[in-house]
């Protein structure tokens, strides 16, 4: 293998003459790549583009269609920053080319009016714009190079900034590896991003594609980080400043407690506005397990009892016209015998939410008559639980009618994360089988019960709206791939940034107790317990018991039950504060065993600890802790116990890890 290297490097001195390649040879390999990169997997697998077979062997089949595409990608950003960097010297030239190419992807989207941040892989017959082919291939020609070069350009953006101050070795392999590795969450962000809400329709797609260029440059300067690592560490030789070392510590551990939970907060603590698919699937069925003499679940309400038929509960309404999600459950009224059944119907795409609800309507208008109405649902409310601002409200609905049945569809639009969720509902509330006496009273008690009433929308807004034509079919495939890759990507970042914050802990740790001449056997125990004082004082002034490891940090739970900036503080501090403890239980084996522990590479030897540590033990049996046990109160002695036991298992897998290191060094 290192002849075919040493070959194929001779050849390429030998046909370069030593100098580099020409400016315009590196221009035409890279419109080649993202010529590629827009042409090949829509060519290659039209059914991943096309809405065909979704099952998840497609992950499979299709992997090797996709890895292309991430590498072609890799190349694209790595072939970008070699043209920058030769044609550029000051920051201002590329802000001018991320301005043009941001004019080139809008411009032609605006021009087509559609409002989404979609990069078009063109497939031969498709219809975007509904204008001549030659027009049409060209129009979708520039939205998706100059889309695919402007990502490029927010990944290696960081790159060109870190390379000032911190210059990187091999800064083209270092931007060919970001970009493969950020392929998946650009392409998850792309294939997710709904049209904006705006005031003025022309905003969303600027606001929809700043987004994701804003999560390639911090996905780019996060992954970039261990890089910087390495070459601090490794240096000239002579000791790095001590403030260079504790400022990129405090920065691991801020991403380790950040990036997790903003990227992907489904993976660690469900809290009230981040429910996962499972409770989404029934999020606006009611339901209750009350104690009744049946064996059934009841719900309670004003108007009385409704039990839920168990039978019935949670099934797939038959011949359903509608594609999204459907659940249902059937309640029959105490005493009166009455029946009611509520449908749900759950979609994470607006477009497919309004071609939805226009067959619905097709649906009933055919068997029925409908009308648009408006709920008071006053008392009801109050009596759910609700304020009375909620209450004294007026909500819009759909009143449905014919000889046999009546009932109300309700609609609601992103009622999770604060609007920003991409969750549509649509949702049946009516009679079953028989027509009681008052039927209202009941399906307006049974609506009450899990109202949402920011998220509620008149169900025919947007039916009279302009069809837009989307440029490209739903891929559900090639966003399900991305998916995975993410969360492994998240689960995987995590232990390694905490590994480059322990070797940086050593590095500024090894300093600074080499500079004063302390003693590490007192050293050590007296940092750990001011760490652990820190870590509870938090607790101590919000009088909580609540176990605080994690949380990663989600902007609406709120353990400490204080105001949500006090709230932030408060968890930070204990969250830092752990870390950091947990990264000296991963280090000071090795600063009390240096004399037997004999190691080439000391830092290395510590970023692989931590990781390993990290991401083995203690990462994930903090998860399943909280996410089993639930963040519980337990007595002072139990938390100081539980994050002392976390110090000493760190510790004493890390003397493992160290063992196993010195053996293999001293074998080798």
């Amino acid at each position: 293998m290192r002849g075919i290297r040493e070959t194929i490097t001779r050849w390429t001195r030998n046909y370069l003459r030593e100098q580099p390649p020409h400016p315009a040879a590196i221009a035409e390999l890279y419109l080649l790549c993202i010529s590629l990169l827009w042409f090949l997997p829509g060519f290659l697998a039209p059914e991943l583009f096309g809405g065909g077979n979704a099952y998840p062997f497609i992950i499979f089949e299709y992997g090797g269609v996709y890895l292309f595409a991430a590498v072609l990608f890799g190349c694209s950003a790595a072939l970008l920053l070699a043209l920058v960097r030769r044609k550029t010297g000051a920051g201002g030239r590329v802000i001018a080319l991320a301005v043009a190419l941001f004019l080139l992807y809008l411009v032609p989207a605006y021009l087509a009016g559609s409002m989404q941040m979609i990069l078009p892989f063109y497939v031969p017959g498709w219809v975007y714009f509904g204008l001549s082919p030659a027009v049409d291939v060209l129009m979708s020609a520039a939205i998706s190079l100059s889309g695919i070069a402007l990502l490029a350009l927010a990944t290696i953006a960081p790159i060109l900034l870190i390379d000032r101050y911190v210059p990187m070795k091999r800064p083209y392999a270092a931007a060919l590896a970001l970009g493969i590795l950020l392929f998946p969450c650009l392409a998850a962000a792309i294939f997710m991003v709904d049209p904006v809400p705006s005031l003025i329709p022309w905003l969303s797609l600027s606001l929809s594609t700043l987004s994701v260029l804003c999560l390639g440059v911090a996905g780019a300067a996060v992954l970039s980080i261990p890089l910087v690592v390495r070459r601090l560490l490794k240096g000239s030789g002579n000791a790095p400043r001590q403030a260079r070392v504790f400022g990129l510590l405090l920065l691991c551990l801020l991403l380790v407690w950040f990036v997790p939970g903003y990227l992907e907060p489904g993976l660690f603590l469900m809290g009230h506005d981040y429910p996962d698919p499972g409770l989404k699937m029934k999020w606006f069925i009611p339901y209750d397990s009350g104690d009744h003499e049946y064996s059934r679940f009841a719900v309670p309400t004003i108007e009385g009892n409704y039990l839920i038929d168990e039978d019935r509960f949670l099934i797939r309404p038959p011949a359903s016209p509608l594609s999204g999600t459907a659940l249902r459950a059937v309640y029959t009224r105490e005493h009166t015998g009455e029946q009611y059944v509520v449908d749900q119907w759950w979609y994470n795409n607006q477009r497919t939410f309004r071609d939805e609800k226009m067959r619905l309507l097709d649906s009933l208008t055919g068997s029925g008559e409908i009308s648009e109405t408006t709920l008071d649902l006053g008392d009801h409310l109050l009596a759910a639980g609700f304020e009375r601002s909620d209450a004294e409200r007026k909500y819009p609905a759909w009143l449905f009618v014919n000889e046999t049945a009546r009932g109300y569809i309700l609609t609601y639009e992103r009622p999770f994360d604060d609007g920003r969720s991409n969750d549509f509902f649509i949702v049946y509330y009516g009679t079953f089988n028989t027509v009681g006496p008052d039927p209202d009273r009941s399906l307006k008690a049974l609506i009450a019960q899990r109202l949402s009433p920011s998220a509620i929308r008149a169900p025919g807004e947007g039916l009279d709206e302009g069809e837009h034509l989307n440029r490209m079919p739903e891929a559900k495939p090639f966003l399900y791939i991305s998916e995975m890759i993410r969360y492994a990507g998240i689960l995987l970042l995590t232990p390694f940034l905490f590994g480059c914050s322990a070797a940086l802990l050593f590095a500024g740790a090894l300093t600074e107790l080499e500079t004063q001449k302390r003693r590490l056997a007192v050293a050590i125990p007296l940092l750990a317990a001011v760490l652990l004082f820190l870590s509870l004082i938090s607790g101590y002034l919000t009088g909580s018991t609540w176990m605080p490891i994690p949380p990663f940090y989600l902007p609406t739970s709120e353990p400490l039950g204080v105001s949500t900036l006090l709230e932030v503080l408060l968890n930070l501090l204990i969250f830092l504060s752990a870390l950091t403890l947990i990264g000296l239980g991963v280090i000071a084996p090795y600063l009390l065993l240096r004399r037997h522990l004999p190691l080439k590479r000391p830092f290395r030897a510590v970023l692989v600890s931590g990781t390993l540590v990290f991401g083995i033990l203690i990462y994930p049996l903090m998860m399943m802790h909280a996410v089993w046990q639930g963040l519980r109160p337990a007595p002072w002695i139990s938390l100081l116990a539980w994050m002392a036991l976390g110090f000493c298992l760190a510790a004493a897998w890390a003397v493992v890890i160290y063992a196993v290191q010195a053996a293999a060094g001293r074998k080798g």
